[in-house]
């Protein structure tokens, strides 16, 4: 709900709980199987008039700079990133953004399951509009339309 995802479909959130919740403690790992199997529901707003959806990617050289800065405790995952690096990288999508905003339909951010929950509340602060999706939650049938791929030499 937080990320402007309708749980309406609350036999699915119920089922996928219901499934992971005996080996999964943690909630964001959880909320990422939830959102894995409400992939067609996430996607539908922001794909064009022929069925497309606008796709924002990372670098594997970002991707993989966001992933080594996650780190793990008993009470779940956190992002902890140099200040840095982070407002480069916020720079960096922030500018690909904004030139993928003068086409049709709203761009969504794709990244893997493991970047998303913690580049989603990154950006939530800085590019509110933005979606963060992975991967895992694009139904199969789904065409992609790449807008850019973001690296760090993006940054202005």
């Amino acid at each position: 709900m937080r990320e402007g995802v309708s749980i309406r479909d609350l036999l699915t959130v119920a089922e996928t709980m219901a499934d992971y919740s005996s080996s999964v403690k943690d909630p964001d790992q959880l909320t990422e199987y939830v959102r894995s199997r409400m992939g067609r529901t996430i996607v539908k707003p922001y794909l064009t008039g022929d069925g497309a959806l606008p796709i924002l990617t990372l670098a594997p050289k970002v991707e993989g700079a966001i992933q080594e800065s996650v780190r793990q405790t008993d009470h779940g995952a956190y992002l902890a990133m140099e200040p840095g690096l982070a407002q480069r990288i916020i720079q960096s999508i922030q500018k690909a953004m904004d030139k993928a905003m003068l086409g049709e339909g709203q761009p969504v951010l794709l990244t893997s399951p493991l970047v998303r929950p913690h580049l989603a509340q990154l950006l939530s602060r800085f590019i509110p509009n933005l979606p963060v999706i992975s991967q895992a939650e694009i139904p199969a049938e789904i065409k992609l339309q790449s807008l850019a791929n973001i690296g760090l030499t993006n940054a202005g």
